[in-house]
């Protein structure tokens, strides 16, 4: 028997329907001399800070405590949520009757690490083979299982993977610990290798467009009109249109004398556009965030990742988990037969014609994955989501298969006494690849002229212009940033920045959607902006290379450098414990101010963080915990009223002393307790309507409720009836 492990259930379903192991077990199929098993994501991770001595490290966080490295080695642990699924895994690795182990995890660093610590853990002894393939389809999995790899050329491939889970926990339980202890006034302030650069660009961007003053410039632009038309034209000196001063401009409109000027040039060209490269995960999570508001950039992975496992029967996409825009050369064949598959019965079929064109094929430009592309199974019961995404992989999968856009571009050039004005124009020709988005093209015609022709002025005149601020990061630019490192990079340059990346594309979109979790940035429509929590942390916060996009890029270069051989994991671990260690030591020694205003409790045994009640006789009881809702201002200090246990208080309670208990005797009386409705509307307009109060006598009546300051310094409450409606 042979134990092939996939890295999700789906997956093991796919492979187990092509192999015939249709015995199905609690966690794995059987059958057909294969045993197929499968992890549930990672089932193994590191010990947490506590499990190294729950004596010393369980409870509240001490700076003492830090920098924190394990003395002998890192430790794991099966995650107790799937120790069942491991100890499945684990009984069937020992089974008598196995002859080898196929690893049949994704291919990538993560895939590698999760079936390395399921191994490492359960203590295998059995021979480990890898299945390498880009999906799952039943050519694939036959290709792939004849030539499968030894474990051992799956080396650096590991260590690649363990070295970035090593380093992300030293330096996320490090400065994170440290940094909240230090500056979050009780507020966890999350500290990670890719997240501050991320932040860092936000906050960039941002103090770009706060700090842009825009520069007013003049162009001059003529109105002509000819025998077939009208047309304008933008006055040109060499390259140069504008003009820094208004003066300038008139003075060149006010040396014009003549009424007509003349054709002195006329070029036509054709141009060529080709279809947009094929997608890399990063570009297609841009494409599909920009032009549907529902999806994010974690959503579209999670979409790509159903598409990729199948549903029983074969994966529709290939491995999605990519940053490469070109495919391997090697690929011609299948690439065919899928085309062949996709095309059938498109309005445009004959013009799809399979070419091994250098635009879609060139492995040198593939550093670990092809682009992603449909497989040659057709889907059927998608969901509207999937739908989406896949459409959206294979018309651009279709389109590169396609002729290109054809334009005819005219330019013309109108002299006026001894001034040169420009006017170009362009027409779309033949749509080529366009017909697969049923684009239309919008043509800017101009009227038929030739050279030497005379034609009329209507006006010239001088136009207003102002230079305007960059623009704010959206999910797709600001993915696109990440990926290039913040630099203006196109999109199929491969080799300057090979592996030199804020995070990889499998990571980017986890990143987005912690940095809005946490609040260091928020989001306006499909723009990012930087909150004052992510502010104050850039500018407080003295580790400034976890900020540096330089560093960063430099860190996942290495990671990548580790998976080709190039450089150790030793050598990369060394520095990363050196620099948790000094940076540490820096925070602890350091004098800046909070970065956060707020004060937060930390509960060890929920992990969980809750705003802090006041000090006060009041309300000193541990229990007491702030919600996080404002109810509205103080009248006396202007500061927020939150919800603690005991009641509804001034955040800054222990100077301003206001606020309304709901054990409250006067309402007790009435057999009532404030609520938050009640609260908000006292704060806004100074009552509340309560209805269902309860006499002595057990009427019960409407009426108006007042918090007003008595004369003993005092707030107190003033009851007037509601039309004294008894019920």
């Amino acid at each position: 028997m042979k134990i092939i492990l996939a890295e999700k259930p789906s997956v093991a379903k796919t492979i187990a329907s092509f192999l015939g192991a249709k015995n199905r077990q609690d966690g794995y199929f059987e059958g057909n001399g294969y045993i197929i098993t499968y992890a549930v994501g990672h089932l193994v991770s590191l010990f947490d800070m506590k499990d190294y001595n729950k004596d010393k490290y369980s409870g509240s966080w001490k700076m003492d405590n830090f920098p924190f490295i394990p003395q002998d080695k890192f430790k794991f642990k099966i995650d107790s949520s799937k120790k069942k699924q491991f100890d499945i895994v684990k009984n069937l690795l020992h089974r008598e009757d196995i002859e080898y182990i196929i690893n049949a995890t994704d291919n990538d660093r993560e895939g590698e690490l999760i079936s390395f610590l399921i191994f490492l853990l359960a203590k295998n002894k059995k021979p480990v083979k890898r299945i390498l393939v880009n999906e799952w389809t039943p050519q694939d999995i036959t290709r792939g299982l004849s030539n499968l790899k030894d474990d051992s050329e799956m080396r650096n491939l590991q260590a690649a993977g363990y070295t970035r889970l090593i380093t992300d926990w030293l330096i996320g339980i490090n400065f994170t610990s440290i940094a909240t202890l230090k500056y979050g006034n009780g507020k966890l302030l999350n500290i990670g290798r890719v997240i501050l650069p991320t932040v860092k660009l936000v906050y960039d961007r941002d103090m770009e467009i706060l700090n842009f003053i825009p520069k007013t410039y003049y162009e001059i632009e003529g109105y002509f009109n000819c025998q077939n038309g009208k047309y304008k034209g933008k006055y040109i000196k060499g390259k140069e249109s504008k003009f820094d001063t208004i003066e300038e401009a008139n003075k060149i409109i006010e040396s014009i004398t003549s009424t007509s000027g003349k054709i002195s040039d006329k070029k036509v060209t054709s141009s060529k556009e080709y279809a947009p490269k094929l997608f890399s995960l990063t570009s297609l999570q841009g494409y599909i965030t920009s032009k549907y508001t529902n999806f994010t950039s974690d959503k579209v992975l999670s979409v790509c990742q159903s598409l990729y496992e199948g549903k029983g029967k074969g994966g529709y996409i290939t491995y999605p988990r990519t940053d490469s825009v070109y495919l391997e050369e090697s690929l011609t064949t299948k690439v065919s037969q899928a085309l062949d598959k996709l095309k059938v019965g498109l309005e445009y079929e004959n013009k799809i014609k399979f070419s091994k064109s250098k635009r879609v094929f060139d492995s040198s430009k593939v550093d670990s994955h092809s682009a992603i592309i449909p497989t040659y199974i057709i889907p059927s019961k998608l969901s509207n989501d999937e739908q989406i995404v896949y459409n959206a992989i294979k018309d651009r999968f279709i389109a590169n298969f396609m002729p290109p856009a054809e334009f005819e571009n005219t330019e013309i050039k109108t002299k006026v006494d001894s001034h040169i004005f420009l006017t170009k124009g362009k027409v779309l020709k033949t749509k080529g690849y366009l017909e697969v988005y049923n684009k239309e093209e919008k043509n800017d015609l101009l009227p038929m002229v030739n050279k030497n022709d005379i034609v009329n002025i209507l006006d010239i005149k001088a136009l207003t212009k102002q230079t305007t601020p960059p623009k704010s990061y959206t999910e797709d630019t600001l993915l696109k940033a990440m990926k290039n490192c913040g630099k203006n990079v196109s999109e199929d340059d491969t080799t300057v920045l090979s592996g030199y990346s804020i995070g990889t594309s499998a990571t980017r979109a986890d990143v987005l959607k912690k940095i809005l979790q946490v609040g260091y940035v928020g989001k306006k429509g499909k723009s990012y902006f930087i909150s004052d929590l992510g502010k104050n942390l850039v500018e407080i916060f003295p580790v400034k290379d976890l900020f540096d996009i330089d560093y960063t890029g430099k860190l996942e270069k290495s990671l990548s450098d580790i998976q080709k051989g190039k450089y150790t994991r030793k050598e990369y671990l060394t520095h990363i414990m050196n620099f948790v260690f000094q940076n540490v030591n820096l925070i602890k020694h350091d004098s800046n101010k909070n970065i956060s205003t707020e004060n937060y409790i930390y509960n060890a045994k929920t992990k969980k963080y809750s705003k802090q009640s006041p000090t006060n006789k009041e309300t000193s009881s541990k229990s007491n915990t702030y919600k996080d809702e404002s109810l509205g201002k103080c009248p006396i200090c202007q500061n927020d009223i939150i919800e603690i246990d005991k009641g509804y208080i001034c955040t800054n309670y222990k100077e301003c002393k206001f606020g309304i208990w709901k054990n409250d005797k006067f309402l007790e009386y009435y057999k009532k307790k404030p609520n938050k409705t009640m609260v908000k509307s006292i704060l806004k307009t100074g009552q509340a309507k309560v209805k269902s109060l309860t006499s002595k006598q057990g009427n019960k009546f409407d009426a108006i409720l007042k918090y007003t300051k008595k004369e003993n310094g005092y707030f107190g409450w003033d009851i007037q009836l509601d039309n004294a409606i008894k019920k």
